[in-house]
């Protein structure tokens, strides 16, 4: 089974599958990603890796290109979970490839911080949470959360949040940073002196990772899209108990492959992950 996830246009025509922990790291290791995406898209598509972060990038067509999952079960999860992305690239196949495919373009670990998905240039303005997160729009989110959330909701009239895999939530969102960090030093001082966790509240500064993971919460594929310079860009999330069995990451050989292949005559990005084993 296949759900939509995202219809995305890409004007740099260089599309991007990333993991997204060290999206923003790119022009500090040397050279923007859409340099190199670019590079990689102009030969066809290619696999990019610097120290952590990793991609793939090839090209894409004018119009839209639309992002797919397939789905299965969950083995741990009550709920369906992934089993690969696919990119329709609008473009037709012997545009990437002269042979009948498919074409491998290497491999890429499950990111527990999520997978990014868009136009390469409009990348290069990904603000993560390294080394600090900062908000793009002077906006953050203040989430009430740990030993003695429920009397802190009372006394400070914090709203529910969209939950988090059906986790109840409560905070605020969207007050201004300068606000946000007032009220958390404030609600933290008052749980300390009532012998309630220290960092009962948390502020969130509107990095994009914050505002891609909010889009998803109510996702069931953790999937949503958020702009970013100006171009719509996929943000994938992963359930719990799939982000503890891909923890190992590439250094254990936690790596899954990436291919161009023919669907019915248009150029695919495929990426599949398989399923974990039962209990």
């Amino acid at each position: 089974m296949t759900v939509t996830l995202a219809h995305l246009l890409v004007p740099s025509r260089a599309v991007v599958l990333a993991c997204g922990g060290f999206l923003d790291q790119w022009a500090a290791l040397g050279t923007p990603l859409s340099v190199r995406a670019l590079r990689a898209a102009g030969a066809g598509g290619g696999h990019l890796r610097d120290w952590l972060a990793e991609a793939v990038a090839v090209p894409a067509g004018p119009g839209k290109v639309t992002v797919t999952a397939r789905i299965r079960p969950g083995v741990h999860e009550p709920g369906d979970v992934i089993a690969g992305i696919d990119v329709d690239l609008d473009l037709p196949w012997p545009a990437v490839s002269a042979g009948p495919g498919p074409v491998v373009l290497g491999d890429l670990p499950v990111d527990p911080c999520g997978m990014v998905i868009g136009d390469a240039a409009a990348l290069d303005s990904w603000v993560g949470f390294l080394p600090a997160a900062r908000s793009v729009d002077g906006l953050a989110d203040l989430r009430i959360d740990g030993r003695g959330a429920e009397e802190a909701r009372a006394r400070y009239g914090a709203q529910p949040l969209p939950a988090v895999r059906g986790r109840p939530r409560h905070g605020w969102l969207n007050l201004p940073v300068a606000v946000a960090f007032e009220r958390a030093a404030e609600i933290n001082e008052w749980a300390v002196g009532r012998g309630h966790a220290a960092y009962l509240a948390h502020v969130d500064p509107h990095s994009h990772h914050h505002l891609g993971g909010r889009a998803g919460r109510q996702d069931p594929l953790g999937a949503g899209v958020i702009e970013v310079a100006g171009c719509p860009i996929l943000c994938v999330g992963w359930a719990p108990d799939e982000v503890r069995r891909f923890a190992a990451g590439r250094t254990f050989g936690q790596v899954f492959p990436v291919t161009l292949e023919d669907v019915g005559g248009r150029a695919t990005l495929r990426w599949s992950v398989p399923p974990a084993p039962g209990p």
